[in-house]
């Protein structure tokens, strides 16, 4: 992987995420040699007003944006079903990438960006960042230090009402899914701390179908509403819950279930909260730790929320709470960025394969792993 200190940022994609999370991270890191140099849109009018406001160079193709000598990194933040094209286009022009979730529709695709990569000698990550979040990290080392005794079930939500204002999110030709646009939240924090799954069912519905989008009637043509079970690799079980029908809803997004205690992340009560069963826990080396609720708090620097980290308001320069800082990280570091693309692709082949036992009314092994 080759290493940098400055790099020329193109942005392609200049709607929502690009303006609200993309453009914000690169200029709180222009202290760290980021420069957003270029930006692209299938809107001409998108990119030029978002050029004027940045003192980038606006292209009117992302083909035009790659042949651009400034541009070092891309981020990618198109509809889903331009992803793995557009990546592919930027890895063989020889540009880090840094691509929205999901990285393609297919595990045959995720594949060939992965080898793309290898291939070019360049940095290739994926979102969502949540295996990097402090809350799953806390939680790994909890689970590895046995202070919950053996995981038997891991639970996690990820759902609201509904994008109102963009229709392509409601289209399978867009690449238009509730799983790949929020289950995939729930999916990479649950497996960011349960590890890799080998089976996974699943129940997909359609409650909503006819929505008012932008002011207008839409019928939907995708499923609005999904249940995931998993199995992992260590023989827990997971729960996935998201759909596009929440209004609102107040419990904790994410729990773990050992068999000596409970961990909840992102609950109400706080954003991190632990308890044992056993109260103070008689354990090799740590007979006198108190084990009952555990609160996180800003100055233990558990701050961060599960499904913030999206949203750039979390610190944009901290390389955990931020994407984009984690990847200028791992360029000027030369290191492998985390999660890695093969973590996002076994993510992928969980969404697939749920789709695919939906269908078919079949649990379905996994091919992947990380």
């Amino acid at each position: 992987m080759a290493t940098t200190t400055d790099v020329g940022l193109g942005l392609i994609g200049c709607g929502a995420i690009g303006r609200l999370m993309y453009v914000p991270g690169a200029q709180a890191l222009a202290h760290e040699g980021l420069r957003l140099v270029a930006v692209a849109d299938t809107i001409p009018e998108r990119a030029h007003d978002m050029a004027a406001a940045t003192g980038a160079r606006a292209h009117g193709t992302y083909q035009e944006l790659l042949d651009d000598p400034r541009v070092d990194a891309v981020v990618v933040a198109t509809t889903i079903g331009t992803h793995f094209p557009i990546a592919l286009a930027a890895i063989q022009a020889g540009k880090h990438v840094l691509l929205q979730k999901p990285m393609a529709t297919t595990v045959e695709d995720a594949t060939a960006l992965i080898d793309a990569a290898h291939t070019a000698r360049v940095t290739l990550q994926v979102e969502p960042p949540h295996r990097m979040n402090p809350l799953a990290e806390r939680a790994r080392q909890d689970i590895q230090r046995g202070l919950i005794g053996k995981v038997c079930l891991i639970t996690a939500r990820s759902a609201h009402n509904g994008p109102p204002d963009r229709p392509w999110f409601y289209f399978k030709e867009h690449g238009g899914s509730v799983i790949f646009d929020m289950g995939v939240h729930a999916l990479t924090f649950a497996t960011g701390i349960g590890g890799p799954v080998r089976r996974v069912s699943a129940t997909y519905t359609t409650s909503v179908p006819d929505r008012i989008i932008s002011g207008k009637p839409v019928h939907l043509d995708i499923e609005d509403n999904a249940l995931l079970t998993l199995e992992f690799a260590s023989g827990a079980l997971g729960s996935i819950i998201t759909n596009y029908c929440t209004v609102a809803s107040l419990g904790p997004a994410y729990e773990v279930f050992g068999n000596e205690g409970t961990i909840l992340l992102n609950g109400p009560q706080g954003a991190y909260l632990r308890f044992s069963s056993g109260g103070i826990l008689q354990r090799p080396g740590h007979e006198h730790e108190e084990l009952g609720w555990f609160t996180a708090t800003q100055t233990s620097g558990h701050v961060a929320r599960p499904l913030s980290l999206t949203t750039m308001s979390s610190n944009p320069t901290d390389p955990r709470l931020s994407s984009l800082a984690h990847f200028v990280m791992c360029l000027r570091e030369g290191k492998e960025p985390e999660p890695s693309a093969t973590f996002a692709r076994h993510t992928l082949d969980i969404m697939v394969s749920a789709a695919r036992a939906a269908s078919m009314g079949q649990t379905q092994t996994l091919t992947t792993t990380f």
